[in-house]
């Protein structure tokens, strides 16, 4: 992937206006990212954090086009004796990423929640070109949003913090990083866990900041909660509807009396109007017990071929080019 070089501008004093009336805002040190040997000091959002040139250039091509292949001008602002560099990241972001980069183990995919952190970490390491890093958060986010549906099926949602407009924040990350491959799990993930009216109207994030998709994915997210919940019915329980024709039954009273219940207990269950296709765990040991062993592993084999074929064009149903394609501009 091929990303924008990164702006920095030197600070022309250490006060930032803020506000319409133009109020001075000191700037001040980190109490996080503070070295008192560093050597370089990145400013962000008034934020100052003592850091080391060299650690930059190491690990990021853009700190070091910026740093060691560029120059800071002679009348660089100085403080404790380094030049200050200002960056346009949130300090919040910074400061995660520049704590990652500098403290070994203080991002560990197997131990870290926290989605603020791992966003920071893909935002500013996919920004930064910080290749290690950027992988690593990306696998982790990956874990949650994936390509594959055995990949789906393995998946634990408490790898990451729980909350409820988790899908809204992720695939808004993923659209700022550029990274497409998590589109459609994101969006099904919209279609599938968060209420008709909050896909409208936005939710809270995890920060209190408003979460809102764009109206071309609200009308996509709508439009594949529809036909979504159209494929469940008429193909991945095609065996209960009556659509999947099965000759060989041996006892057809019985087999089509229990179908006709499980299917009033799967209607009760999708009252809500979620699809459910990738969610769903169908009980296989109890309806075996219900039914014959010929209509048993028919339904079995046809359900998941069926669940199968509706993820392989999952991103068809939100507008999306096809999987090869998203994974391959990721």
């Amino acid at each position: 992937m091929e990303f924008d070089r990164a702006e920095v501008q030197v600070p022309e004093s250490s006060y930032a206006t803020a506000g319409p009336s133009q109020t001075l805002i000191p700037v001040r040190r980190s109490p996080d990212v503070w070295f008192d040997d560093g050597t370089i000091i990145l400013e962000a959002e008034c934020t100052q954090f003592k850091v080391f040139k060299g650690v930059l250039a190491a690990n990021s091509t853009v700190f070091n086009d910026m740093l060691v292949v560029g120059s800071i001008p002679d009348n660089n602002e100085m403080v404790d004796s380094c030049p200050v560099v200002r960056v346009y990241d949130a300090a919040l972001d910074m400061m995660h990423f520049l704590k990652a980069i500098h403290h070994v183990g203080y991002y560990d995919p197997a131990e870290t929640k926290d989605f603020l952190l791992i966003a920071a970490i893909l935002r500013l390491s996919t920004k930064y070109n910080v290749d290690v890093l950027r992988r690593r958060a990306l696998t982790h986010i990956s874990s949650l949003y994936p390509t594959t549906l055995q990949e789906w099926d393995l998946r634990k949602d408490t790898a990451m913090e729980v909350f409820n407009a988790r899908p809204f924040a992720v695939l808004l990350l993923a659209k700022e990083t550029g990274h497409q491959a998590l589109l459609p799990a994101c969006m099904y993930l919209c279609a599938d866990s968060v209420d008709i009216n909050d896909i409208l109207d936005g939710l809270e994030s995890i920060d209190g900041k408003h979460l809102e998709l764009d109206w071309p994915d609200k009308r996509s997210c709508i439009r594949g909660r529809q036909n979504l919940l159209l494929a469940l019915r008429s193909e991945v329980f095609a065996f209960l509807t009556g659509s999947l024709a099965i000759p060989n039954c041996v006892s057809p009273q019985r087999c089509d009396s229990s179908k006709l219940r499980w299917l009033q207990s799967l209607e009760a269950s999708l009252g809500n109007g979620c699809p459910g296709i990738f969610s769903i765990k169908f009980p296989w040991a109890s309806f075996r017990k219900a039914v014959c062993d010929n209509c048993y592993t028919a339904s079995y084999t046809n359900s998941n071929n069926k669940r199968q074929l509706i993820w392989d064009k999952l991103p068809s149903y939100f507008d999306m080019p096809p999987w090869e394609e998203l994974v391959k501009s990721s």
